[in-house]
């Protein structure tokens, strides 16, 4: 490796370390402080504080690495270009393509573990620290006995203190109701005063009650016998409490793994294909159900069902009857032959062969807009009496041999399975669209460090300004762009408005076209940020209308 390159390299590695950790801290603070009250009075102590700030600052990397690309590819060639080293490295010869060799193979070595990271490392660091945010949110919050106010924290009492001190651990005027054992209030203490604390490393909470009195109902012997009531004066008198109901309890890990952001891109896209065939079976439950409901004129439903429910049919039903062969392995390859023909044979006179779950289903979509009639004419539809309503009703229980039911019943059952499947099917549409997004995203977040990267180095050669004044402004810009952009495609991609490949892609394709630009123009020493270069430009576009004058 060449001085040169050492150089650029030295050059840029301190200011991505500093400026990556600025941004993951800017990042985390902000997304923190939206569970700011779920904190709140809990005693969560600073080790979970530490696991669950560890754990998000994983999950903020897939946006920090890109921008702390851009912010310090700018810083470094700007802190070259602003100390004329940029120049004095072109004077002997070296071009600016050159220079940026080393910190571009950097960048892409970077891209390579950005995408490792995405697909792998963020996956299990949200699953731990969304399982770990789902326990602070259960705990209870800590004592809190308010002055005043019952408290009914503690399983099994309710507390009141009629005065609070300023110490939070003296109370005045005190009451506890215990209803442990279920049977209403049995037990009543009153105290003057009382002082609490906890002990056993806080698991119990004791009371110690001064100048009270207790008093308690007890269950009699007989149903026929009265109750005893038992009344106890006291000088001194202690009550422990067990904060067991207070402690932070773990929830099994599992229950979590299901969500999209724990799973890497081949689960997503495993799912995805699950999502895909689910929607076949629904149309296949809706084919199968509705002749039910038509048993009249429905007899025969293959004509109205649509090419991936014939296809999904036929492909089980071949599945299943080579299962059951117990030949040779060469009839089995030679009936497998047979069955794939044959199934290409019918997919070709109905589906045009296709193959695809997703291609079966927009297959269908387009058949049903085709068959779908543009306008209904109001002229054709036919009133008919209530008389004659009855009259068919009773024809069809007659002609049906069941009991008497209304005509307009079973058309009413179908139609709301219909919605409730067709319901279904809407949302499997969007899960898919919200999976093949968060999987497409995996390798556009690490392509778009390289993206940047092209914008960052040749915009700093050319405004040659360094530190974090005027970088920061240009990296907030394209960054704020860069935002614009993801978060319009994922919500168009999610309504299916748009692809969902593009969904996550568009930023990155929009802003390529700048960096090449950019480094063209860097190429050329171009003075574009510069004043009197504008400056210039206005007084001779001025000079020429006086010409024309």
């Amino acid at each position: 490796m060449k001085k040169i390159d050492k150089l650029i390299l030295r050059s840029f590695i301190g200011p991505f370390l500093i400026t990556f950790f600025v941004v993951v801290f800017i990042l985390l603070t902000q997304y923190m402080l939206k569970y700011f009250d779920d904190f709140v009075g809990k005693d969560l102590g600073f080790s979970v504080f530490a696991e669950l700030i560890a754990y998000f600052s994983i999950n903020m990397t897939p946006i920090a690495f890109p921008l702390a690309v851009l912010l310090s590819s700018l810083m470094t060639f700007g802190n070259l270009g602003e100390h004329f080293e940029l120049t004095a490295i072109k004077s002997a010869g070296i071009s600016l393509v050159r220079v940026l060799r080393p910190l571009f193979v950097f960048v892409v070595c970077l891209s390579a573990v950005v995408y490792y990271s995405n697909n792998f490392i963020v996956p299990k660091a949200n699953l731990e620290a969304y399982s770990l945010l789902y326990d602070i949110k259960q705990k209870k919050p800590s004592i809190d006995i308010k002055e005043g106010a019952f408290y009914g924290g503690i399983p099994g009492y309710s507390i009141k203190a009629n005065k609070k001190y300023d110490d939070d651990k003296s109370l005045g005027d005190l009451i506890i109701y215990n209803h442990s054992d279920r049977k209403g209030n049995t037990e009543i203490i009153l105290a003057d005063s009382a002082l609490m604390y906890t002990i056993l490393g806080d698991k119990y909470l004791v009371m110690e009650l001064f100048d009270g009195k207790s008093y308690t109902e007890e269950e009699a012997n007989k149903p026929q016998e009265p109750s005893n009531y038992v009344r106890n004066i006291f000088k001194h008198n202690k009550v422990v409490f067990s904060l067991a109901s207070f402690e932070m309890e773990r929830t099994d890990k599992e229950l979590f793994s299901s969500n999209r952001l724990m799973k890497n891109e081949n689960e997503l896209r495993n799912d995805v294909d699950s999502m895909r065939n689910d929607i076949i079976d629904s149309k296949q439950t809706i084919y199968r159900y509705t002749p039910r409901f038509f048993n009249l004129h429905m007899d025969d439903t293959e004509e109205v069902k649509p090419p991936s429910v014939v296809y999904l049919e036929k492909m089980k039903a071949d599945t299943a009857s080579i299962s059951k062969l117990d030949s040779s392995k060469e009839e089995s390859e030679v009936l497998a032959q047979k069955n794939e023909e044959a199934v290409k044979e019918k997919n070709l006179k109905t589906s045009k062969a296709i193959k695809t779950p997703d291609q079966l289903s927009k297959y269908d979509d387009q058949r049903t807009l085709k068959n779908t009639p543009k306008k209904l004419d109001r002229e054709s539809i036919v009133e008919y009496d209530q008389n004659l309503i009855d009259r068919a009703d009773s024809a069809f229980n007659s002609i049906t041999r069941r009991t008497p039911s209304n005509l307009v019943d079973k058309p009413r059952f179908a139609k709301n399975r219909l919605k409730g499947e067709n319901r279904r099917i809407e949302n499997r549409k969007f899960e898919i669209n919200v999976y093949s997004i968060e999987a497409n995203s995996k390798l556009s977040q690490a392509v778009a460090c390289i993206v940047m990267f092209l914008i960052g180095a040749p915009l700093g050669a050319i405004i040659k300004k360094g530190g974090l004044g005027f970088p920061v402004i240009v990296s907030i810009l394209f960054f704020i762009v860069s935002y614009v952009i993801n978060t319009t495609g994922i919500k168009l991609g999610r309504a299916g408005d748009i692809s969902n490949f593009w969904a996550v892609w568009a930023s990155n394709f929009v802003l390529l076209p700048f960096g090449l630009f950019f480094l063209r123009q860097a190429r050329n020493d171009s003075r574009l940020f510069e004043t009197d270069y504008y400056a210039v430009k206005i007084a001779k576009i001025f000079k020429f209308f006086r010409k024309e004058k």
